[in-house]
């Protein structure tokens, strides 16, 4: 009976609790585990559809705020618990949530003014953290970028939401489809002046000399000689592009392309988007392979 009479006396002193501390309830367990499985589902799609960051941004601080009302509505403090949720997100309240999940809840007999002021301000701190963490972590690994321009025939379009694979994390070489970020130079030869530049594929590397002549791209060990002509001494061959050219290379070059850059031409040569009108890329504004098309849906594709 005496049991009976505490258990409703805790229930009692709960309702009469601020309505905002019932967020307190997913401070407990798992409902933080459950929060924290949404904001990896959410950042992961965020690649493909980018408010989804937000939505993962907002679970992140919502995190932190029910740690913060947990832990007071256990009659603690809850600054050290609000901070370690801002911080870690999710992560925090379920690690702390599974070792307290047979912990009794109590409910403080006077409501802390301060306690619901402090968990909004933690609510508002894990939401930037969390969006500035995600954000960091999703341009760090694999991640969507929007194309502005392109020239690859149906195979990237202007438009189109690609997986872009940091060259950071994969060997990125000749035939690769790259996304190419601003550089010197380029924001004149295409009028831009913010966004990346496009995209290409990697046809000529550091030291090569690249042209094309009757329509037939051609890569040689060494400059040949102008008067002379192309020559079996300079180590000129005609790589096969039937897999992927969607029209014919018109002549240009030859162009010795210079160290720590590489040349990137569109599939579709008669479109000039690429280092015929930009020239040679830094390698340092490539910035990393075209793994899929994300969107839209009836065009997506693995690269």
């Amino acid at each position: 009976m005496e049991a009976s009479d505490l258990q409703r006396r805790r229930r009692n002193r709960l309702r009469r609790a601020p309505r905002l501390l019932r967020v307190a309830a997913f401070g407990r367990w798992p409902s933080p585990l459950g929060a924290l499985l949404i904001v990896l589902v959410a950042a992961v799609t965020a690649t493909i559809w980018e408010p989804l960051l937000w939505v993962a941004a907002a679970v992140w601080g919502l995190a932190a705020a029910a740690a913060v009302l947990d832990a007071g509505l256990r009659g603690k403090q809850g600054v050290v618990a609000g901070v370690v949720a801002v911080v870690l997100g999710p992560l925090g309240p379920s690690i702390t949530a599974l070792i307290r999940r047979r912990a009794i809840r109590k409910v403080a007999d006077e409501e802390k003014a301060w306690l619901t002021a402090f968990a909004l301000v933690m609510l508002l701190l894990g939401f930037i953290v969390g969006s500035q963490a995600i954000s960091a972590a999703l341009r760090v690994g694999p991640h969507g970028v929007d194309v502005p321009r392109a020239a690859m025939g149906d195979r990237v379009m202007s438009g189109d939401r690609v997986l872009v694979v940091p060259s950071r994390m994969v060997a990125v070489g000749r035939g690769d489809v790259v996304v190419i970020s601003r550089f010197k130079g380029v924001d004149e030869a295409l009028g831009i002046s913010s966004g990346i530049a496009g995209v290409g594929r990697i046809v000529g590397l550091q030291g090569e000399v690249i042209g094309a002549i009757g329509g037939l791209l051609y890569i040689c060990e060494r400059l040949p000689d102008a008067v002379v002509g192309l020559q079996t001494e300079d180590g000129c061959e005609n790589p096969s592009e039937l897999a992927f050219l969607k029209t014919p290379t018109p002549d240009f070059g030859p162009i010795e392309i210079p160290v720590g850059t590489v040349w990137v031409l569109s599939d579709d040569r008669s479109g000039l988007i690429d280092s015929r009108v930009y020239g040679p890329v830094p390698q340092s504004a490539i910035m990393g392979r075209v793994a899929a098309v994300l969107t839209p849906l009836a065009r997506i594709r693995i690269l």
